[in-house]
């Protein structure tokens, strides 16, 4: 049986197996930590290795970065300077533009500004004229043939008795009319000749009024008395000496076309001009000795020859529009011969063609219508008589109406 000693002994050395067991685990247990600290040493190495060359690669790269940022900046630095440049490049464009945009709109006013003068410069200097000097002859003639019809056309419808020896005042109003528009002597024949066989004195007579009417018409501005008128004529006179012929017959044509309307109250021009032609032709008759009251006469020519007159009248102002506004490369202007002008062979022919070259008499009255032509050239004046007016003489006018009572 063991003994108590025995027990002990070997319950130590149990005791120590065991202790010594619990210190190899132990051991083992931290072999196997120190097994696993040394492979994660390892791995963290490894990692630190790794995250070495990361960080030396990163290095590198932000070394690069630093330079391409560097190099970036100094190129945004040289794009800056560029833009700068490119700005201030274009700012002297845009300047340089706007100066040339306003040069170009000056410019375009300019030529606006000059093409409306060349536009009326040209209204002024343009030399063509709408008619040729031909076409007035046929016109003034046209006119003397309807004037001379209708003269004796209406002296033909009246017949005449004898003379009263008391003057009624209408009869002393008349001849008032009269001796204004054909003269003392004219007249006196009217009123001292006997007409009741022969019409050739009041033909003659209607022809001179008529002759004198229409050359007022044909050269009147807006067709008022020559008094009214009297400062347009005056103003074209002074501007005819001091202008070229162009610009003085544009200004003429063009005065002439608006005068009307700025002037003339009365649309109806032609119906006031006929009134004042058929009262004169009245008061001829009235003045000759017709037995007749002045409204009666006045009546009896409005109904019958009123057309006559009228044709007249239109064919005047036809050819006041023409020689007035279409022709302005020189003057033309019917050739009328007031009462007691000199007797001229140069420039005009007697009616009856009977009188000789070298008369001196004074003419008694115009009963055609001539046509003058002016062309101002330099400081001079051109003048030439296109057609010339017939005038009647009292002793060729005596010989036609003794070979009339003759026959």
């Amino acid at each position: 049986m063991p003994t108590n000693q025995s027990l002990s002994s070997n319950d130590r050395t149990h005791t120590l197996s065991a202790e010594v067991e619990r210190k190899d685990a132990t051991i083992r247990t931290l072999q196997k930590s120190l097994s696993d600290v040394n492979v994660e040493v390892k791995n963290t190495k490894s990692l630190v290795s790794s995250l070495t060359r990361s960080s030396d690669v990163l290095k590198q790269r932000l070394t690069d970065a630093e330079h391409e940022l560097q190099q970036a900046r100094n190129q945004n630095h040289i794009l800056d300077q560029q833009l700068k440049a490119q700005t201030a490049a274009a700012k002297l464009a845009r300047d340089e533009v706007g100066k040339v945009s306003l040069a170009h709109e000056q410019t375009r006013v300019l030529l606006r500004t000059r093409t409306e003068e060349l536009r009326a410069a040209q209204v002024y200097l343009d030399r063509a004229d709408q008619s040729s000097g031909a076409d007035v002859i046929n016109m003034i003639d046209a006119l003397n043939v309807e004037i001379f019809q209708t003269a004796a056309t209406v002296a033909e419808a009246f017949k005449f008795g004898e003379k009263k020896v008391e003057e009624s005042s209408e009869a002393a109003a008349a001849y008032d009319h009269v001796i204004e528009i054909l003269g003392p002597r004219m007249t006196e024949l009217l009123k001292s000749t006997l007409h009741h066989d022969d019409q050739i004195l009041i033909q003659t007579a209607f022809q001179a009024a008529m002759c004198a009417y229409v050359d007022w018409i044909v050269t009147s501005w807006y067709f008022e008395g020559r008094e009214e008128e009297q400062m347009l004529s005056s103003l074209y006179a002074i501007i005819q000496e001091s202008e070229d012929q162009a610009v003085a017959g544009r200004w003429r044509a063009l005065t002439r076309r608006y005068a009307l309307q700025a002037f003339r109250e009365a649309p109806d021009s032609q119906h006031q001009l006929l009134s004042v032609v058929m009262e004169t032709l009245v008061n001829i008759l009235i003045t000759a000795g017709l037995e007749s009251a002045t409204s009666e006469v006045s009546e009896t020519m409005a109904a019958q020859f009123a057309e006559h007159a009228s044709t007249v009248v239109e064919h005047a102002m036809r050819l006041n529009r023409v020689i007035g506004q279409g022709i302005t490369s020189c003057e033309m202007m019917p050739l009328y011969l007031v009462p007691e002008t000199p007797f001229d062979v140069n420039v005009m022919e007697d009616t009856f063609g009977i009188a000789s070259t070298d008369s001196t008499e004074n003419i008694l009255c115009t009963t055609d219508l001539g046509l003058m032509r002016m062309e101002k050239k330099g400081e001079q004046w051109e003048k030439r008589v296109l057609v010339k007016p017939k005038i009647i003489l009292k002793s060729g006018l005596a010989d036609t109406i003794l070979a009339e009572e003759a026959h």
